[in-house]
């Protein structure tokens, strides 16, 4: 599928519940208001128009995320990547900036001080 159908039906999904939500937020207000009905067709025209220019801001910034996660994979340099866990991230010391914590096995562990 292409970039611009890719960013078209994200667009499309999220504004389609954003103006179901708005619309309907927008008449029932102004309904129990007891307005007349000419000022909540001119309400609800003015919240189209907000919502069409919502749909051009979503769809431009879907379009430069989709542009941005073409160029960033390239599944030719994914294939020779070796499969290695991530190393762990020592915690931090509280007494001790500087130094790393000692991190005990998980059979030496101490008991939690507080049941859960």
């Amino acid at each position: 599928m292409g970039r611009l159908l890719k960013a078209l039906v994200m667009t499309l999904l999220i504004m389609e519940i954003t103006a179901i939500v708005d619309l309907t937020a927008v008449w029932t207000v102004l309904a129990e208001f007891h307005v007349p009905q000419t000022f909540v067709n001119i309400a609800l025209a003015i919240s189209v128009a907000g919502l069409f220019v919502l749909t051009v801001m979503v769809f431009r910034r879907a379009m430069r995320a989709e542009r941005r996660l073409e160029s960033e994979v390239d599944l030719s340099e994914w294939q020779d990547a070796p499969l290695t866990a991530p190393q762990p991230i020592m915690p931090v010391n509280a007494t001790a900036p500087g130094q790393p914590r000692a991190v005990l096995p998980a059979n030496m562990q101490p008991f939690p001080r507080h049941p859960r």
